[in-house]
Formats: structure tokens, sequence, C-alpha cells
């Protein structure tokens, strides 16, 4: 079948991600991949890599781009602009007359709307807040529980529309690398090889938690517990005042020689790098850097946001903390720390579940059984 998926931009981020594994499940069944999108849009850094990477991706898989400006600028240009995107993407629509229209941007939803075209949503953000440009779709892709009643009680979408669909991850995070290749990485980036590492991948912003776990390290665990760790955080900063942001909690922890960060780069090698993992984020819809980490065989933390009670059964593969409370994810952190043998089970029944229940093979399937219902409506 022919999809087109409209994407407002791609970025850093989960959405990106996801967007990259469904297409490429699809295009190895057999199907035709468009992707309407304003381009690929770096925030906080000047690093490109990673948007030519996957740009690279998507032309290596046969996917056809088609690209139209992101409205910005005064109100008049806007305005302007936000006409020729909206006849832009019409016309595209209209050509490219597609079996399956998936719109992975809510504030675009209005379009395939007002063409009387039937389409998916997915829900890729807790957010959103109700408007005029988001227009309920025929079928609703909701990626976790929160996020499905997310949509019932914020977004108003009707409950008979909503279908569950869990993003899903490559195999390739459960396929394990060598000791030698753990220890050079720590070497290039001057990670301590003799400490425990806790880890955080993600935007460095307060929206992903990143004080919360400054805080749970610097105020809630022991002098001992503390001397014998040290945090890694892969991520780019929300912008250039998060730099100062971070520094300011480091020097107020006394944390600044006990924190390596690194720029975003393909987070699979770190998982393995990290003794634990945490996603202390107070926003999310999945969490997908969680499953990552779990099908990687890292013990996990995470907070209760949306895709926690999907993903990990609190106490038997994996830990969750209340969101913002800094002193239980110190507790649970030092549990785990202090642990080796409750880390490690950790890690192998999280590693177990996530291979069960949130691959990309599980993910592709029922997206599918998704637009096949949407055909025969």
């Amino acid at each position: 079948m022919k999809i087109v998926f409209i994407v407002m931009r791609f970025g850093k981020d989960g959405l990106s991600t996801n967007i990259l594994e469904l297409t490429r499940g699809l295009i190895n069944k057999g199907h035709d991949i468009h992707i309407i999108t304003s381009g690929f849009k770096s925030i906080g850094t000047t690093n490109t890599v990673f948007f030519e990477e996957l740009k690279s991706e998507f032309n290596a898989l046969g996917v056809h781009l088609h690209y139209f400006k992101e409205p910005t600028g005064n109100p008049l240009k806007k305005t302007l602009l936000s006409l020729a995107s909206l006849t832009r993407i019409s016309r595209l629509l209209m050509t490219l007359n597609a079996d399956v229209i998936h719109c992975h941007s809510p504030n675009l939803t209005f379009i395939p709307w007002i063409l009387k075209r039937k389409y998916v949503s997915t829900v890729h953000a807790d957010t959103i807040t109700p408007n005029a440009r988001y227009k309920h779709p025929t079928l609703l892709i909701a990626v976790s529980q929160g996020s499905k009643e997310f949509t019932e009680k914020v977004m108003h979408s009707p409950p008979k529309t909503i279908r569950m669909v869990y993003h899903g991850i490559s195999d390739r995070f459960a396929q394990p690398i060598s000791k030698d290749s753990i220890n050079q990485l720590k070497l290039d980036h001057n990670i301590p090889t003799d400490k425990l590492i806790v880890g955080f991948v993600g935007r460095i912003s307060e929206m992903k938690g990143t004080d919360v776990l400054v805080e749970a390290i610097g105020s809630f665990l022991s002098p001992e517990i503390r001397s014998n760790m040290h945090l890694v955080l892969l991520g780019d900063y929300l912008n250039k005042d998060k730099e100062k942001w971070l520094d300011d909690m480091l020097l107020e922890q006394q944390l600044k020689d006990k924190v390596t960060i690194v720029s975003f780069q393909d987070p699979k090698p770190f998982y393995q790098l990290f003794d634990v993992f945490v996603l202390p984020s107070r926003s999310d819809t999945f969490g997908l850097v969680a499953v990552e980490a779990m099908m990687s065989g890292c013990c996990t933390i995470r907070a209760n946001s949306n895709g926690a009670y999907d993903q990990i059964d609190d106490g038997v593969n994996g830990m969750i903390f209340k969101m913002e409370d800094a002193a239980e994810l110190g507790q649970k952190l030092e549990q785990v720390l202090l642990d080796e043998n409750l880390r490690n089970t950790f890690a192998i029944r999280g590693k177990e579940k996530a291979l069960k229940h949130f691959t990309n093979r599980q993910m592709i399937d029922n997206t599918l059984t998704v637009y096949e219902e949407l055909m025969s409506l």
C-alpha cells in the first residue's frame, strides 16, 4: 500500500526514532512510504550529524521526502507561509492519493480533515491542548494506557476510535557489545572506569526531569554511594540557557566532577555502559528510551509518567518512582547501587519483558492492523 506520513519537523527525539523504525519495518514489508515534512531541525546544538544520518537512512530505504516551509517570522509572514504550506500539503495529498494518511503532528490533522480524507493519527505528546487546528482522526493510535487516558480526558477523543499500539524498537539493542568496547567508550568520553555509572538519555531540560535526577544524586544519596558513582547525561541542551541552568545545579549539589555530558548520538552502546538507567521525565507518552535501556539489559528506573506501568512491573523488572520526587528516586537509586544482585535481576527481567512486548515486529504488525481497519471503513 502507499502510505503518507505528515510530520511537522524531525528533531533529536523519540518521534524521529519511532518514525524511522516504523518506516523501515513498513518498507521491508513492501509498502511505499512518502513523508511530507518541513525538514530536520536542530534545537540547542549546531551538531547536525544526527539529522544527516537520519536523512541518509530515509534515502537509503527509498522513502519519498516532500518538503514544505514551516511558518515562522512576524504575524503577517507566518500567516502567508501557513497558507502556502496548507496549499502545498493539500496538493501533495491529492496528487499522491495514498491508501493511508498517517498524521504524526496533531496541529496538521486539520488538513486531511478539510480534504474529507480518512486518516490515522498517533499521540506522540501529552503536552498538546485542544485547538482549532486539531481534528479528531478517523482512528487514533495511543502508545500507552496513559496516552489513551490523556486523549480521552484532554483531547476528548471518542473512545471507540482509539487503538493501542506500543512503540517498538529494534532488537539490535538486545545484542551485547564486548567489555573492551565498553571500556574504550568510557576512555573516549573521559568516563571513569572504576565507578558505577548512572545514565540518562534525552534532552537536558525540566520536561525531561534532569533537575530531579541531579537533586536525587546530590541531596539523597549517602556520601559513600555518591563517591562510588558517576552520572552520564547523553543528550543536548534544550537551549543555551539550560547549559547555565545545569551548571548552577551541579555547583549547588557539588557534583561538577561527578558528571559527564555527551552530545546526543546512537545510545545503544551507552545503555550497556550504564549500570543503572534513569528516566525522570515529567512528560511522556511512552518513554521510548526506557524500553531501549531495558532491552539492552540495563537496570531501569523511571518516573511514573505515561508509559511507566505499561513497561515496568515495579520491583519485578525495574523500579518506578513518583514524578518529581527526588527523595524517592534517591532511595531507589541507592538500593540498586548497593545491591549488584538486584541490579542484575532487574536487568535480566527487564530485557525479557522488552523482547516480549516492545519489538519493532509487534509495532509494525499492530500498526498495519490499524491501517487495514482504516481502509475497510
